[in-house]
């Protein structure tokens, strides 16, 4: 198959964008030494797009290019040719604050690796006169690049190893920071997961922590541990012993001999704190034992907010909008809202937006931050900033694409009732009519006003195009060092913000203070998601906007609708975005980088945005353009974006950063036999999962294979995947292979209990069947009870090494698949779905394997 470009593979076409762009090279002998992660999620295979994860043994990224590409780093002393000023050493994209983010070997704050030697990547907005590194054992060095940076090695200790990245432009200061655990002997499949992540202080919680092993059976027995940590790592608690035994009402774990190792244990803090979970496993090589540690999972442990409190919060926005509306606009208008909101009881600080902007912003004493959008009529937020245009080249040609991962697609469009038509309406009509590629939009069509809720964006991670218009603006840039640590933002510099269409209603925290629970066929509302914990599909829902409000992800405005901060985006990627396409579009949406860096370290390929005031027209003309560009003329992102200056706002222009060689046409099967280790590409449905063993059956090429069940663990709807791809001119033969276990065996043959596995192939003109088997089509002929009726498809029965809820389970030998696609090929999209189906009753489970899916 072919795997997707690296995170490093990404940077370097980055770095060599840049070169084009500036036309300067530096110092081409820095070296990358060890395999590069293909992934920004935490530690290892599960985590990442090409399924080699973080961590440095084992991957398949192609880091070996050794190139520091050195855009931008012209001799800062050179003053001749008429007094030319001198030219920073680090040409980022600009901006007008100085920015820096990693975003390698990972993007997460922290990761595991198995190599002691690392390279540390990452992006910087404005311009820096140096950038550092620094490890906590004292070592250090410098940074090469620009806008996307590299170190020379970094050698690690085992153990945890903390490292700065600092970028100095004369008195600015930027710094970010990551933690590398280093593990000699071992590299986790994955990150550890932790679910709830939100916790009510107070109210005891059960807990679900799981540890992927992969096919990792040579540890020492009953050594993987799991346990709280202090912010130092000292252990506070140990919660015992991590199994795969499928004991669901014991240890929480689904289903026996997956690698997928679990535990479950409850947490009662009193109080609002950061609860750290980690877990450990040992070895034994030789005489020595070694340790191996995962990543640490955060859950907020957070308080209930009261109805009277929200009220309270919207009743000081809703005057302070009122006096602003009622004092003009510009300065005036700001002055009367800040007046209103600082003579408050409720508020703790207020402010303008950073550098001219439009709107204002507050912090209230229980820690809730919110703004005030004062944009003029007609445009979109903010005020312009530069008077020249970027100059970053629109030639990327010679570079190998980098594609996006995903053929699903989200469109907000929060304002189209002030906005009227726009990029967004127009772009979800261009992604519908256009067959190849063959992206699926979220809804069916552009999510408008109120549709454009919460939920939405936290599942932005599964989207290969993202776009919204909506209202931006740069604002908290005056928050002191301690209340930006409370929020996790830089210690510097000002938050982009982008307003979604979600309205706020008090009323919904007197429902979120008691537990809400919810099932697979009774969802949450878009404030929540669904967290199952008992069997039969049954949950609890997990209050994720009490949560990001109480951290500031989520803030307040006072057109009762709901904005998101740059924390927003890391905080809820539950695995790596698939090199998506993001465009925002509203004002300041690049004014200073914050939200395209965590775009970056998310796993995002490019971002197009605004870096001032812009006019709704100039950003409708533009963004319908770009739109247009990408999919319906299929060209790649840098040739696509047309760089322009919104003539009513001198200074305001269309940007793009990151990966000008993006291509969001690509239209085969994505990911298609999951070695992603995730199902990235695949729309899923019901229990479809991704699996690196069962038993003693591993995949029939790879690592990794997908299964399909009629309800394993806890859930209880029968599974789907299923991806919606083009044929490609001269293409003949789709095949696969599958392998079916089920409990149905052997009792069951020849009665009406018949669970099945379909595969099948949908297109416009019809579909094709390529597999339609049942259970008393894989039992011997003569079957018990049904005669001659049996057997039809018998390839063997054997007694397999695993067991569901009900006990023993029979399995076929992998069988494989195969279909003629020859009349698909170059004659639109079609739809591959690979489910299964319940027959009779859903107590006795079905279990179907499936890997290795070829197009030829």
């Amino acid at each position: 198959m072919r795997h997707p470009p690296s995170l490093s593979s990404l940077f370097f076409a980055l770095a060599a964008i840049s070169l084009i762009g500036c036309g300067n090279s530096g110092d081409t002998n820095g070296q990358t030494t060890y395999s590069v992660p293909d992934t920004i999620g935490g530690g290892g295979t599960g985590d990442g797009m090409s399924g080699t994860g973080d961590g440095v043994s084992g991957g398949t990224g192609d880091g070996t290019s050794g190139a520091d590409t050195g855009a931008g780093t012209g001799n800062p002393t050179d003053t001749s040719g008429g007094g030319i000023p001198p030219v920073a050493n680090h040409v980022g994209y600009k901006s007008q604050e100085l920015r820096i983010r990693i975003v390698g070997p990972s993007g997460r704050r922290h990761t595991v690796v198995s190599g002691g030697v690392v390279d540390i990547a990452g992006v910087l907005f404005g311009n820096a006169d140096e950038i550092t590194w620094k490890h906590s054992n004292g070592a250090g060095g410098k940074a090469y690049g620009a806008p996307f940076f590299q170190t020379g090695k970094v050698e690690l200790t085992p153990g945890d190893n903390q490292i700065s990245v600092t970028a100095k432009k004369g008195d600015a200061i930027a710094t970010d920071h990551i933690t590398i655990t280093y593990n000699p002997v071992f590299q986790f499949a994955d990150r550890l997961r932790v679910e709830p992540r939100v916790i009510k202080a107070g109210k005891k919680t059960n807990v679900h922590a799981i540890v992927n092993l992969g096919k990792t059976t040579n540890f020492i027995a009953g050594s993987l541990k799991v346990f709280r940590t202090d912010e130092n790592g000292n252990q506070l608690k140990n919660f015992g012993p991590m199994v795969d035994n499928g004991k669901l009402s014991v240890s929480g774990d689904e289903i026996k001999g997956d690698g997928l190792y679990s535990q479950k244990f409850s947490i009662s803090d009193g109080k609002p704190t950061t609860v750290r979970i980690r877990a450990s496993i040992l070895f034994k090589v030789g005489n020595k034992q070694y340790a191996a540690f995962t990543d640490v999972a955060e859950i907020d442990v957070v308080s209930d907010i009261a109805v009277a409190e929200c009220t309270g919060m919207k009743s000081v926005l809703d005057k302070a909008k009122a006096a602003a509306k009622a004092a003009g606009k510009g300065s005036a208008a700001q002055k009367a809202a800040l007046d209103v909101l600082k003579a408050s009881s409720l508020v703790d600080v207020a402010d303008n937006a950073t550098s001219g902007g439009n709107g204002v912003w507050v912090r209230f004493k229980n820690g809730v931050l919110a703004a005030i959008n004062l944009n003029p009529k007609g445009t979109r937020g903010g005020q312009p900033r530069y008077d020249s245009t970027d100059e970053l080249g629109a030639s990327n040609l010679a570079l190998s694409a980098v594609r996006v991962q995903s053929k699903r697609a989200v469109l907000l469009d929060p304002f189209r009732a002030e906005f009227g038509d726009n990029e967004i309406g127009s772009g979800a009509a261009t992604i519908k009519k256009t067959a190849c590629p063959a992206y699926e939009v979220e809804g069916g069509d552009a999510l408008v006003g109120s549709k454009a809720t919460l939920n939405h964006y936290r599942n932005f991670y599964e989207f290969g195009i993202i776009a919204t218009a909506t209202h931006g603006d740069a604002v908290f840039g005056q928050l002191d060092a301690n209340r930006r640590k409370e929020y996790g933002f830089s210690a510097t510099g000002s938050q982009e913000i982008i307003w979604s269409g979600h309205a706020i209603s008090c009323n919904y925290f007197k429902k979120a203070a008691s537990v809400q629970t919810c099932s697979e066929k009774s969802a949450c509302g878009p404030e929540s998601d669904c967290f199952l914990n008992q069997t039969g599909g049954k949950g609890v829902c997990v209050d994720h906007l009490t949560a990001d409000l109480r951290r500031g992800r989520v803030i307040m405005g006072a057109d009762g609708v709901y904005g998101i901060t740059s924390q927003f985006i890391p905080r809820h990627a539950k695995r790596t975005y698939p090199r998506s396409l993001v465009y925002l579009g509203a004002c300041r949406s690049l004014f200073s980088g914050s939200l395209a860096a965590e775009f970056f370290a998310a796993g995002a390929a490019a971002v197009v945005g605004y870096d001032g005031n812009i006019d709704n027209a100039f950003a409708t003309k533009w963004g319908k353009t770009f739109i247009q560009n990408v999919i319906g003329q299929k060209q790649l992102s840098g040739v696509a974006h047309v760089q322009i200056e919104d003539a009513s706002h001198p200074g305001s222009f269309s940007r793009l950063v990151g990966a000008q060689n993006l291509d969001a046409y690509f239209s085969d099967l994505l990911n298609p036999s999951w070695e992603a280790g995730n199902v990235t590409g695949w729309i899923k449905s019901g229990d479809g999962r991704v699996i690196a063993k069962l038993g003693s059956t591993v995949p029939v090429g790879g690592k990794f294979m997908g299964i399909l069940s009629t309800g394993l663990g806890y859930t209880s709807q029968t599974g789907e995947l299923r991806q919606r791809f083009c044929v490609q001119p001269g293409r003949k033969k789709l095949s696969f292979w599958w392998k079916f276990f089920s409990e149905e065996f052997k009792e069951f043959c020849g009665s009406k209990y018949q669970d099945a596995f379909r595969a099948e192939l949908v297109a416009s003109a019809g579909k094709k069947t390529i597999v339609n088997v049942k259970v008393d089509d894989l039992c011997q002929k003569g079957c018990y009870k049904g005669g001659n009726s049996c057997g039809g498809q018998y390839k063997g029965l054997t007694a397999a090494d695993v067991s569901f809820d009900q006990g023993g389970v029979y399995m076929t030998p992998w069988v494989k698949a195969e279909v003629d696609i020859g009349p698909f090929a170059g004659n639109g999209n079609v739809n591959l779905r690979l489910f299964t189906t319940d027959v009779g009753d859903s107590v006795y489970d079905t279990a179907v394997l499936v890997d290795k899916v070829d197009i030829q």
